[in-house]
Parts: C-alpha cells; sequence; structure tokens
C-alpha cells in the first residue's frame, strides 16, 4: 500500500526527530575509482529515498570542504534526520589529481557527468535504498551539468539545482572577477577581468576551456522530464540573481520546476549580512536549515507524485 503525499512527509518530519543514521565507507568505479560516503537513516528498515551530491568545479572532496566548512556533510546529515539517504563522493580531480594532469584533454563528461552516472547506478543497487527514488543535488558546476547527467542515466526522480549557472561560465566569471576586484574600493579594468579569465583558460586544456565556458543548460534543462527544484542565495557573488533568473524564465512555466530564494544566503547556503567576500568561507557556518529542509520536502512531493502516476 503506498503512502499518500501528506503520510510521506508527517514521516520525513517524524524521523527528523528520532531518526539516528548511520555512515559508511563506499567506493565504485574501475577506471577511475572513487571513494565516499554513504549516509543511511537508521528509522526502520526503509527503503529511503536518496540524492546524490555533485561538486562544483575544482578538486572537490565528498564534503566540498572549503576551510572549516563543509557544506555536503552538512546537508547529508540534515537529510538523514529528515529521513533522507545521501551518497557523496571524493571528485575524479581529487583522487586522480596528478593522473588527469597528465591528460592532454578532458572533458565535463569525464571531470563531472560520467562520476555522477556511476554514483546514482551505484546508488540504486544499495540495500535499503529504494532505486525508484533516486534524486541528484549539483552546485554550482554541478548545477549547471544536471541537464546533461540526466540525458546520461534515467534512474533519478529529480533534480535538485543549488546556486547553479544559466549562464556561460565564461560571462559567470567575467561578473565574478568585476565583483572581487571592485571589493578593494575602485571598479575593475576590463583588462584586469581579462587577465583573470586569461589565467584561468591557460590552467587547463583547449577544449576543455572551450566546452566549460561555453555551455548553456537552458535548453537541455528543458528535456529533463523530471521534477526540478532551484535553490538560490541573494548573497551569492559566484553565481547570481541573475543566474536564477534565467532558469525562472526557461522553466517558470513548467509544474515540474519550483523554485526557492533566500535573500541572505551566500554560495556555501550559509547565512550572513551585508555585501558577501570570500573571507567568509573561512568562518564556520552551517548550510541553512532552510535549504535542507525544502530538499527534504521536494523529495517527498516529487517521490509522492512518481508513485501516484505508477500504474
Amino acid at each position: 500500500m503506498k503512502l499518500s503525499g501528506i503520510l510521506l512527509s508527517a514521516a520525513f518530519l517524524f524521523c527528523a526527530f528520532l531518526c539516528a543514521g548511520e555512515e559508511r565507507e563506499i567506493g565504485f568505479g574501475a577506471e577511475w575509482p572513487l571513494k565516499g560516503t554513504l549516509t543511511v537513516p537508521d528509522g526502520g528498515n526503509g527503503p529511503f529515498p536518496l540524492v546524490v551530491l555533485v561538486h562544483g568545479s575544482g578538486p572537490q572532496d565528498r564534503d566540498e570542504t572549503l576551510g572549516p566548512n563543509r557544506p555536503f556533510r552538512d546537508i547529508a546529515r540534515d537529510l538523514e534526520r529528515a529521513g533522507v539517504a545521501t551518497l557523496r563522493y571524493d571528485k575524479r580531480t581529487r583522487a586522480h589529481g596528478a593522473r588527469v594532469a597528465k591528460l592532454n584533454d578532458y572533458s565535463l563528461d569525464e571531470e563531472v557527468i560520467d562520476d555522477a552516472v556511476l554514483a546514482v547506478e551505484f546508488a540504486a543497487k544499495q540495500e535499503r535504498i529504494d532505486p525508484g527514488r533516486i534524486f541528484v543535488l549539483g552546485h554550482s558546476l554541478g548545477g549547471m551539468l544536471l541537464p546533461r547527467i540526466a540525458a546520461a542515466t534515467a534512474i533519478p526522480a529529480g533534480y535538485i539545482f543549488m546556486a547553479a549557472p544559466s549562464r556561460p561560465m565564461k560571462t559567470v566569471l567575467e561578473e565574478q572577477f568585476r565583483y572581487l576586484i571592485g571589493l578593494r574600493g575602485t571598479p575593475a579594468a576590463d583588462f584586469e577581468i581579462a587577465a583573470g579569465l586569461g589565467e584561468m583558460k591557460r590552467s587547463v586544456p583547449a577544449g576543455y576551456w572551450r566546452e566549460f565556458s561555453e555551455y548553456v543548460p537552458l535548453d537541455d534543462a528543458k528535456l529533463v522530464g523530471r521534477p526540478m527544484l532551484f535553490l538560490q542565495g541573494g548573497r551569492d557573488y559566484q553565481v547570481t540573481e541573475e543566474d536564477f533568473s534565467g532558469w525562472k524564465q526557461a522553466l517558470g512555466g513548467s509544474p515540474s520546476a519550483s523554485f526557492r530564494f533566500y535573500g541572505n544566503l551566500n554560495h556555501l547556503m550559509q547565512r550572513g549580512i551585508g555585501k558577501a567576500k570570500p573571507q567568509e568561507y573561512f568562518v564556520p557556518a552551517p548550510v541553512d536549515s532552510r535549504v535542507t529542509g525544502d530538499i527534504a520536502l521536494f523529495v517527498s512531493a516529487a517521490a509522492a507524485r512518481r508513485e501516484r502516476a505508477e500504474p
């Protein structure tokens, strides 16, 4: 007998108070083996819904550690208390950095998408996990690439775009440089922005830079065909409200897309006041509970809709 959406939501709230989860080390992948953490609630035998966490750019570890902050660990532990399992893993460029550096070229498939799909497939085979209720959360670059992940696997029941660019990364990075240089009190000059982009371009293979800097995800997002949740912080200078507006303009008329905006949160979904600065990433602060609460409710509602749609 299937639970209704109301009963599912009640079960999530009940588990938020009573469940104590377990974390265990996992591994997947053959050619590029990766290690990670599977977090599963202890409130019964399941099967539980699960969210795979996909990182932003750079050689990220499974927790997306930045200074004292570990946003993916925060999300995993909050969701576990809400009755939702998670799988987070060390990124290929972190686990195999020296090997990746020797490649003459590589793509976003090799950096992000292929491993995210393997993580989804691995999660769907685990005990106490419901393979029909697998979701994928992508942060920053990981969120931008969710439409391409969706094109590569039919398993996920929904997608969560957290601080995800909707514009080409070249445009996003130009704005980041302009903002950061402007923090000194005087506007950034065009040559300063060009110098910053040039340094980034020289640090990666040419083919990768073209794909990374030019990809626009909006048309692909229209083809996802699954529930989508978009989360954006109003103090985020890395991925801004303009990106959030881009998603809304492209998908706002779709009943499968929902949007949450948090005026006082930054790129890591941490609370703050005033003009955001890079230094705040190195002050301990958890992912805001409104964010993880909205993720849990989205998972519950999307899973309930999928169950009602099944014959």
